[in-house]
Formats: C-alpha cells, sequence, structure tokens
C-alpha cells in the first residue's frame, strides 16, 4: 500500500498535464540550496584552512613559554620532546626596533637555535646573520647584503648613560610567508646574535611544528614540568582571527538559513495547492477503508522521502561539481591573492550542514502544511457533500 501510495503521489507531482509547477519549483530551490550550501562552505573552508595552514607553518602548531629560560632546562624539554618524535625548535623571542638609514620600524625578532631541528621554511636558508620578510624588506627600503642597525630599548648600557644597546647585522635572506601579520613586523637571525646583544644565554620559548594532539601534550608538560612553564596552542595565541572565521561561517550558515526558509515558504504553498487538489483522492482512499490517520502517515512519509533524496541528490551534485572545479578549475584571482586557485576543502561536517539545514527547514514547513490540511478538511463532510 505504501508503494502504491508513493507512486500515486509521484506521478501526480512529476509526470501528466496536472504536474505540480509550483512544488516543482520548490524542490528545485531544496536542490539548489543544500547544493549552493556545501559548495559556498568547501570553498569558504578551503581559503580559511589554506590561510591557517600557513600561519601554521610559519608560528606552529603551538607555543612553550619558559618560566625557567635557563639553556640548560629548555634542553630538559627539547629533549623530552624528541623522544616522543616531536619537531619542536627553541627560540629567543624578543621585541627590538630595526634601523636603516633614516627608517626605523618595530619587529618581533626571532633568534632560533641552530643546535637543534630549525623550521621547515628555514631550511637551505643561511641564518648566520638577518632574515627579513618582503614586506617589512621593502618598509625599510633593504636589500639583500644591506647592514641594519638592531636597537633593544629593553637593554642599556648604564656606564654609557643607560644608552639602548645595539649591534649590526647583514641581511642573509628575503623571504615570504604570504601571512601579510607576519611579513609585516617579524624576523629570524641566529640565537647567538641575540645572545650577544641581550649578554644572557637564555631561551624563552619553544615552538611546536608537529602536527600532534596539542591539547593533550599540554596536560603532558604541564603536569611534568610544573611551574616552570606554560602552553598556549595555535587557536590560543590568534583568538582574533579564530573568532572572525567562525562568525564568517556562522553568518554565512545564517543567511542560508534564511534563504531555505524562502524556499520552505513555496513548499508550503505547493502543498496546500496539492492537497487541495488531491482531496477527493484522499476521500477515495478513506472510502476504500484507508483511516484518516494511516494517510496522514503515508504522505508524512512521502514528503520526507522526498525532501531526503532531494538534499542528499543537492550534495551529490555540489560534490562533483566541486571535484571537477578541483580538477579543471583556473586561476581566476588577481597576482596579488596568495590562493590564484580556488580551494576546496570537503569535510563531513559540511555535508552534514548542508544537508540537515534544508531538511529539516522544509519537513518543518511540510508539516505545518499537513496540519493545516487535517484541520481544514473532513473526508465526511466532502463525501456529503460532493454527494
Amino acid at each position: 500500500m505504501n508503494l502504491e501510495f508513493c507512486k500515486y503521489f509521484f506521478k501526480y507531482i512529476f509526470v501528466g498535464k496536472n504536474k505540480q509547477r509550483l512544488l516543482l519549483l520548490s524542490i528545485a530551490g531544496l536542490f539548489i540550496s543544500t547544493f549552493a550550501l556545501f559548495v559556498l562552505q568547501s570553498t569558504m573552508g578551503g581559503l580559511q584552512n589554506n590561510q591557517i595552514i600557513r600561519m601554521k607553518r610559519i608560528q606552529g602548531e603551538g607555543v612553550i613559554y619558559l618560566s625557567d629560560k635557563s639553556y640548560e632546562f629548555a634542553k630538559e624539554v627539547l629533549d623530552y620532546l624528541k623522544a616522543r618524535k616531536i619537531h619542536a625548535v627553541s627560540e629567543v623571542e624578543i621585541e627590538l626596533m630595526l634601523r636603516n638609514k633614516t627608517y626605523i620600524s618595530p619587529i618581533i625578532l626571532h633568534g632560533i637555535n641552530q643546535d637543534g631541528l630549525i623550521p621547515d621554511f628555514l631550511q637551505n636558508i643561511p641564518l648566520s646573520d638577518l632574515v627579513l620578510p618582503i614586506d617589512l624588506a621593502i618598509k625599510m627600503d633593504a636589500q639583500m647584503g644591506d647592514a641594519l642597525q638592531i636597537i633593544t630599548p629593553a637593554y642599556a648600557d648604564t656606564f654609557l648613560g643607560d644608552i639602548p644597546r645595539s649591534t649590526t647585522a647583514y641581511i642573509d635572506y628575503i623571504l615570504s610567508t604570504n601571512v601579510p601579520e607576519i611579513d609585516a613586523f617579524h624576523a629570524w637571525t641566529n640565537i647567538r646574535l641575540i645572545w650577544n646583544l641581550i649578554r644572557k644565554k637564555e631561551i624563552n620559548q619553544i615552538r611546536v611544528y608537529n602536527i600532534v594532539e596539542m591539547s593533550s601534550l599540554k596536560e603532558e608538560l604541564l603536569a611534568k614540568f610544573k611551574g616552570r612553564l606554560s602552553v598556549n596552542l595555535w587557536e590560543d595565541e590568534n583568538k582574533t582571527l579564530v573568532m572572525a572565521l567562525n562568525l564568517e561561517t556562522t553568518v554565512m550558515t545564517f543567511l542560508f538559513v534564511a534563504m531555505t526558509m524562502l524556499v520552505s515558504l513555496c513548499i508550503t504553498s505547493g502543498l496546500m495547492i496539492f492537497l487541495g487538489k488531491v482531496k477527493h483522492d484522499f476521500a477515495s482512499f478513506w472510502i476504500l477503508g484507508t483511516s484518516e490517520k494511516r494517510l496522514e502517515t503515508m504522505t508524512y512519509h512521502f514528503l520526507n522521502l522526498l525532501n531526503l533524496s532531494t538534499v542528499f541528490m543537492g550534495l551529490l551534485g555540489g560534490f562533483i561539481f566541486l571535484i571537477l572545479l578541483d580538477k579543471y578549475g583556473v586561476e581566476i584571482m588577481p597576482d596579488v591573492f596568495v590562493d590564484r586557485k580556488i580551494p576546496i576543502y570537503m569535510t563531513v561536517r559540511g555535508a552534514l550542514v548542508s544537508v540537515l539545514i534544508p531538511y529539516v527547514i522544509s519537513m518543518v514547513f511540510a508539516y505545518f502544511s499537513l496540519s493545516q490540511f487535517k484541520k481544514e478538511v473532513s473526508y465526511l463532510d466532502y463525501v456529503r457533500t460532493v454527494g
């Protein structure tokens, strides 16, 4: 009976001269909603994911801040991480002033300890003096081989009247990290240059570059080295960026919820018209012995199956489109963009959101339409009227 009932509904909606065009448009809108939501989530997620990967390539998955800044303690922590096959780099991070002729700029200088591992982005780059990002080099009007003055206001020579210490370093290399926030203010050097400048052999932080479970690693380190260090995950270091990306995703989802609700209003209108046209057929089923409750249940199951199949077809269409876009997509972005080609990042969460939002909203409106039809139509009164 259920199968015959579904066939009847299917033919009435999709086939024949009396097919319901408004309902067909609503179903097409539901398909497009799922398709567009999945495509937009995957492309926007690709842009966000690439941005995060670029930043983590430079900043690491997390930072271990050492309260005990002695070289020996830093080596003990590094040995502990090395035993767990974790790629960690010890460094001194210090805020300084960089001067080239009349140009002065604040910088965050990273003194890399070359006795151990070094970050992947600095591999095969000479690190005897200074490595500058391209944006900072342009701002300072500096080129490779130029001598720059490094000034540290935090450390002064009292013998000379509290004059800030300074040293001269040559530019070994100019690189681009493709992260504007880093390219504008960060620079890298050999840790010995900073030690000579501050006249202390200390290490104040260790960066973790492995893709590891930083939350569990944080608990391990805090338990083993109580009070001697603290750990910040990349998300803790970039709270503003993480909040902005989450807000972007939330706003996008909200807009698609609003769009799906408009589509569902069309579904409600189409269903009300459709149910008004088939009420005589329902009355026939009722006369033949099918209960009103049974008719209502079978109608709801059919609409449930119709909406579910529509959103899954939209998801499948989006999946095929994204695969083709990823394989055959051309570089459409201008040169100023890092990602010249639209990146694709499909996730299970994105697929579930793309299916559940249109499906749940459409079913709520479909149930509302059925409840209104049930209130307004009495099969007994209708039969009496026809008779």
